[in-house]
């Protein structure tokens, strides 16, 4: 009995196995496809990509080219592939870039032109969708995903993160972003993942100008050169990262000089704070500034705490520093966090509140943008509130009112905290005296022009004019290194 049941043992597994077997796939034969050839930098890109990948590159430069590579390729291995792109329009000569390298098999393919959608003999699938429908590909699986011109795509943030990246789960799928850079939009802030290995490891990013295309002639980059404006030139040719049309802030860096000091080093000063609670998403932030030093202090963002946790984290911040004024943002959850701030600060430490409102956010943003234009304040040379300060920018509505925010997929805490900072800072903040009045408070009051022609109404006797004199000399040696 024991050897029989071994037998039945034997073979049931041997089924089993042989039901395993005609299930798996058999490996995908060869296709006959005319896979386009890459020149060297493509190759190298290809060669050093990782899960996630963003090209940001110049006209002309090939980088639709290399996408039809990566997707014809992976569909010719049998697996499914999905083409983004922002509109139609970019969709129609891609379409046709798709279809070439299928020449030799395309009676076994089948195509639907309708659908945009390519299938091949062994299996392999493309589809080509459009990201004004921001659900585009949701409910498929890919191996590949392909967004070509990204930057272009109105919203990227929320297709790549609710609709293209659940695509790559099932078969653990690669992403491609290609494009042109067009400000410092979300396919920015995709590029800056590439760019940090230690945070974003899956993540690599390249940045590279039109010349890298060694069929494209130096003669005709250089007539680019001489048509386009400098910008223009500097974007669609060098593929630089540029503040967009409307941005708000000018002259960011020559502010971001303010040294890193304590709270010892100010204490007499008069301190304020302006206070951006955070709502859904976004973060928690407060810029401390001296009104006295004409300088930023401070700068705190933190988010994802309990809003008991974030007053007292508030509060302490206040605390530690002495500030005398603050203005806390009232919008949605500000309020009751605004009559906590009041019931437990300082008694000697004002606070209130502002609501932004259409009619309230532009005079408070343009208060600040002219702050940092004529460089009035020294401001802390932080790079996250950095990147906030130079891609916040004014669109203009169909209503034709300006609405001031950051780019789709960003956040602007320390925008608005910096803001009410200021508001606050702004009558506050001694008046910067002239070349002649600095000069005149230093010299002895003894020695004023007015007052020695007071004294001698018939002029000046020589020694008179000469003691003014040394009295100007002494006081403009003190002014002339500080100017």
């Amino acid at each position: 009995m024991p050897a029989v049941a071994d037998l039945r043992t034997r073979i049931v597994l041997a089924e089993a196995r042989a039901r395993e077997a005609k299930i798996v796939a058999p490996e995908h034969e060869a296709l006959p496809i005319d896979l386009p050839a890459l020149y060297a930098t493509q190759q190298q890109i290809k060669d050093e990509g990782k899960r996630f990948n963003v090209l940001d590159i110049g006209r002309r430069a090939g980088k639709t080219f290399l996408g039809v590579h990566l997707a014809v390729e992976t569909a010719a291995d049998g697996e499914p592939v999905g083409w983004f792109a922002p509109s139609y329009k970019y969709v129609l000569e891609v379409w046709r870039d798709l279809q070439r390298p299928l020449h030799a098999i395309r009676g076994k393919c089948r195509i639907n032109a309708t659908e945009r959608r390519i299938e091949l003999p062994n299996g392999g699938l493309i589809e080509v969708w459009t990201l004004e429908n921001e659900d585009a590909g949701r409910g498929r699986k890919y191996k590949r995903a392909i967004v070509d011109e990204a930057a272009m795509v109105p919203k990227l943030k929320s297709s790549w993160e609710e609709s293209i990246r659940p695509t790559l789960t099932d078969l653990q799928g690669d992403a491609w972003f290609l494009s042109t850079p067009k400000g410092l939009n979300y396919f920015y802030d995709l590029f800056q993942r590439g760019q940090d290995p230690l945070t974003h490891p899956d993540w690599q990013s390249w940045q590279l100008p039109s010349s890298v295309n060694p069929f494209l002639p130096t003669t005709e980059i250089e007539a680019i050169r001489a048509e386009l404006p400098e910008l223009a030139f500097k974007q669609e040719i060098l593929a630089e990262f540029l503040t967009g049309d409307g941005a708000v802030f000018r002259n960011v860096d020559a502010c971001l000089t303010a040294q890193e000091t304590t709270p010892e080093q100010h204490r007499g000063h008069l301190l304020v704070a302006g206070v951006d609670w955070a709502k859904l998403h976004d973060f928690t932030a407060i810029s401390v500034i001296c009104c006295t030093c004409r300088a930023e202090v401070t700068l705190d963002r933190f988010n994802q705490i309990g809003w008991a946790f974030q007053r007292a984290r508030v509060l302490s911040l206040l605390n530690v520093w002495g500030v005398r004024f603050v203005l806390v943002e009232t919008n949605s959850i500000g309020s009751p966090n605004l009559e906590a701030l009041e019931q437990h600060a300082r008694k000697d430490c004002l606070v209130s509140g502002f609501e932004t409102t259409a009619r309230s956010k532009p005079e408070l943003i343009q208060s600040l943008a002219l702050c940092i234009e004529r460089k009035e304040i020294d401001l802390l040379p932080d790079t996250v509130a950095r990147h906030e300060l130079v891609a916040y920018e004014a669109t203009v509505t169909e209503s034709g009112h300006t609405r001031y925010g950051a780019p789709e997929g960003q956040w602007d805490d320390t925008v608005i905290a910096r803001a009410l900072a200021w508001r606050l800072a702004n009558k506050r903040v001694p008046v910067e005296l002239t070349y002649a009045e600095k000069i005149n408070q230093l010299m002895p009051g003894a020695y004023h022009i007015e007052v020695l022609q007071e004294r001698y109404p018939d002029g000046l006797p020589p020694e008179a004019e000469m003691a003014h004199v040394y009295q100007l000399q002494r006081a403009k040696a003190k002014v002339l290194p500080k100017i």
